[in-house]
């Protein structure tokens, strides 16, 4: 059986709606739990679709060799901790996508979970200047900024899904602070720092 997930951009009562259904369909937040060293790395902010955890490598694998006979070629095995593995498809960066993952999943007789997944904090201090959840939404804000002389916006996935527009290279988090709230007056826009 091949899945096929729509990658079209969500409107936003749509958005609303699928964000509504992944709560109640089980969101947990997979980077809550302390790093212990034996963890796969995550490296980029998204969602994951869990399909299941083991107390073995192998019962992980053998779950990940199951779901991708049946079409979900992009699972894979991570070890969680130093005693858990789980079956994964990892760095979704929608809601719309994981719940169309997960719905086809289920139609296999298959429950996973969409969780949320944070990259490792590498100890960058970000002026985040928004989140949304397409990059068209997000290219409004790109826009508002520049018209303030904040040009050369970086973009990258937003924790739990969406997308951020932010600046990066200061020194220190006063700094940081400084440039947010300066930022925050001129451009009307909500900048707040953040360390990546």
């Amino acid at each position: 059986m091949q899945v096929r997930v729509s990658r079209r951009v969500p409107s936003l009562v749509f958005a609303a709606v699928a964000a509504a259904l992944v709560l109640a369909a089980g969101v947990s937040a997979g980077s809550a739990q302390v790093q212990q060293g034996c963890e796969t790395p995550v490296y980029k902010n998204g969602l994951d679709v869990v399909f299941g955890r083991y107390g073995t490598k192998a019962g992980a694998d053998h779950r990940t060799s199951e779901v991708k006979r049946i079409g979900f070629s992009g699972v894979v095995t991570v070890q969680e901790s130093c005693k858990v593995w789980m079956s994964a498809l990892r760095g979704l960066e929608s809601y719309s996508t994981a719940v169309g993952v997960q719905s086809e999943a289920r139609r296999a007789k298959y429950y996973p979970t969409i969780e949320c997944m944070v990259a490792q904090e590498i100890g960058q201090i970000q002026a985040i200047f928004g989140t949304r959840s397409t990059m068209d939404e997000l290219s409004a804000v790109i826009s508002t900024a520049a018209r303030f002389g904040y040009v050369g916006l970086k973009t990258k996935p937003a924790p739990c899904g969406g997308y951020q527009a932010y600046v990066a290279g200061f020194t220190s988090l006063a700094q940081a602070k400084d440039f947010a709230t300066t930022a925050s007056q001129r451009s009307g826009l909500d900048v707040f720092v953040i360390k990546a």
